[in-house]
């Protein structure tokens, strides 16, 4: 595996867990650490979300959903997808407020010159800070708005800052909501003096709950290509059997089963995602609500 190649396709196959596989002449970002799945209750969904978060994975997916959190919770998610690299994140969210760190780490990787020979290796290491907020401005609208903070360790230094507008709009058991992925950035900086732009992506969710059971849909523009030009997900949750939730969801490039189950103020989250080109996937999650 040569250098740049090592270094890209850990995000990407991870990012495809829930954007699907770049095509030639995509454009991949280095903050692609932000398109991994953080949630692993919206990962059982599908990822189907923007319109359900009402959990910590609000502070993520939709900061415009946190004025739904009931009490303050903190979520811990954990994964090794395909055994190439660790990613976490930690995550406290109170209704209207919430802020998340995450952390990817691959190494160390082989380097190899251009006839395959090792000559050494190199470690990828980068992480996020998510802060968002959100408030009620009527009876069923709320906004909010999340900050992205950026840095990459190694192999070589990068920062990077975006902010993402968001809004929620609830009527009885519906709920439409949006949310504009990296609307207002500066460019991504490089240690090396060079850039590079983040992805801007629009994201439109749909949930309606009927008694026990919530269905969901959100289609994702991408603003900049990166082969598909839009995202389709679909997803249910049902608590028909409390306090073991059942979810499943499909998206482009694959489908995930998920379930949940809580003793009092804690809860165990686990997803299994199936990828249609690349090997599937476990994500554990814990949850205390305070």
């Amino acid at each position: 595996m040569s250098t740049p190649k090592g270094r890209l396709v850990l995000a990407v196959l991870g990012a495809a867990l829930v954007c699907g596989i770049p095509g030639e002449g995509s454009h991949i970002n280095t903050a692609s650490l932000f398109e991994l799945g953080v949630s692993t209750r919206a990962l059982g969904m599908g990822g189907a979300f923007v319109a359900v978060a009402d959990d910590a994975g609000a502070v993520f997916c939709n900061p415009a959903r946190l004025p739904q959190v009931e009490r303050a919770k903190l979520s811990a998610h954990f994964t090794r997808p395909y055994g190439a690299y660790a990613f976490a994140n930690m995550t406290a969210a109170h209704p209207g407020w919430g802020v998340q760190v995450m952390v990817l780490d691959a190494g160390p990787l082989a380097e190899r010159d251009v006839y395959g020979n090792p000559h050494g290796t190199t470690r990828y290491s980068e992480a996020g800070l998510v802060l968002a907020s959100g408030f009620e401005v009527g009876g069923r609208v709320s906004i909010g708005l999340q900050a992205r903070l950026y840095a990459r360790a190694a192999p070589s230094a990068a920062y990077g800052a975006s902010l993402s507008p968001a809004l929620s709009l609830r009527d009885g058991p519906w709920t439409v909501a949006l949310v504009w992925q990296n609307a207002l950035s500066g460019d991504l900086q490089f240690a090396g003096g060079s850039c590079e732009p983040w992805i801007g992506n629009l994201a439109v969710g749909l949930s309606r709950r009927t008694g026990d059971t919530v269905y969901a849909i959100d289609v994702t523009e991408q603003l900049i290509t990166r082969g598909e030009l839009s995202a389709l997900r679909l997803g249910a949750e049902s608590v028909r059997f409390d306090p073991l939730v059942l979810r499943a969801g499909t998206f482009l490039e694959g489908s995930s089963f998920g379930a949940s189950v809580h003793w009092g103020d804690l809860r165990l989250d686990v997803a299994y995602v199936l990828h249609y080109a690349l090997p599937d996937s476990y994500h554990l999650s814990l949850t205390y609500r305070l």
